[in-house]
């Protein structure tokens, strides 16, 4: 096994570079007094900047083991009692825009976050935000499982999420009893360096099964339902304001309602059809309409396509003819009310 040199990797964070495939830090390689040290650097490291308390330095140990799976990173640590601190400073003075999902393997231990604690036992589940302080506390040795996600990943906008975490999520049933053993068979593949290049699907099951977790917790699936639809309207709402901006992409409207954009393409996948299919139909629509009101008989077939964000009127001759048959020209002389 390789162990981490504190004295020499103190600082560094993962962040700063590209990870490696796997990282091992075993803590018996060092002289006792070193091992808090070693551990805390290499936990830093892999997660974010941490404080480390053992409850007995002369006999503390800790293994880490992880591994990547595209965007999600996958750990499991074996570690002897101890408290581990994101403190407020840290939180604020360092990155850590990710969620941590951890799943308890052996032992018991308490996380804090957000004023909730949850004492976790074998095959429980809970998920906290690194972007805020936690604290997760040992009061026996445990093994714990650790999968890192971007909290861009997860389809649920971070104040729904701040509702569940330090949450105790029972693993012996629902959604939970099946997402821990593909969670294990996953992160022994990714800490082997056995996962294969075409992850995307794999990454994808692993989120949609995170996700539909914490919709378990924070409402449900009618809760969920809901929220979706919701957020079609809200994302409708927005592109409309903004039909006229010709620089408007999936991206602006995913930032505005603080989703992901896989999220927002799947918001309306589910109504059939495109984030960019639809703004395009509306200004078509927007355009035609334009083009059938006499009060804007003067205006040039290109003013009007600019005001609906489509500048070029090739390409505004091509689409319309498309949709409606005509070119807008024609359409305009068939059209327009006299």
């Amino acid at each position: 096994m390789i162990a981490v040199d504190a004295r020499q990797r103190r600082g560094r964070g993962l962040s700063g570079g590209p990870r490696r495939s796997m990282i091992i830090c075993d803590t018996s390689s060092v002289p006792a007094e070193d091992r808090a040290d070693l551990w805390v650097t290499a936990a830093s490291e892999l997660f974010v900047p941490l404080e480390c308390r053992p409850h007995d330095p002369a006999f503390f140990r800790g293994l880490l083991q992880a591994g990547t799976v595209g965007p999600l990173a996958l750990s499991r640590l074996d570690v002897s009692p101890h408290t581990i601190r994101r403190t407020r400073a840290l939180a604020a003075e360092t990155s850590g825009d990710r969620y941590k999902l951890s799943l308890l393997l052996r032992g018991q231990a308490l996380i804090v976050q957000d004023g909730r604690e949850a004492v976790l036992q074998a095959g429980d589940f809970a998920i906290y935000d690194c972007t805020r302080p936690y604290t997760i506390e040992g009061a026996e040795g445990f093994r714990m499982l650790v999968c890192m996600l971007p909290r861009e990943s997860l389809c649920l906008a971070p104040e729904r999420v701040a509702r569940m975490t330090a949450t105790r999520i029972r693993g012996d049933s629902g959604i939970a009893w099946a997402l821990a053993p593909f969670m294990e068979r996953l992160a022994d593949l990714a800490i082997r360096g056995e996962v294969s290049t075409g992850h995307d699907r794999v990454v994808e099951s692993v989120v949609d099964l995170v996700e539909s977790l914490c919709a378990s917790v924070i409402g449900g699936d009618q809760h969920r339902a809901t929220s979706q639809t919701v957020l079609l309207l809200r994302a409708r709402a927005h592109a409309e304001s903004r039909l006229g901006d010709p620089s408007l992409t999936p991206g602006d409207i995913a930032a505005a309602l603080h989703v992901s954009k896989r999220y927002l393409h799947r918001l309306f996948e589910n109504d059939r059809t495109t984030v960019s299919g639809w703004i395009r139909r509306r200004r078509l629509e927007a355009c035609r309409c334009d083009l059938g009101d006499p009060a804007l008989r003067g205006e040039t077939v290109t003013s009007i396509g600019a005001r609906w964000g489509l500048t070029n009127p090739a390409h505004l001759s091509r689409l319309f003819r498309e949709a409606y048959g005509l070119s807008p020209t024609e359409y305009r002389s068939q059209h327009l009310v006299r």
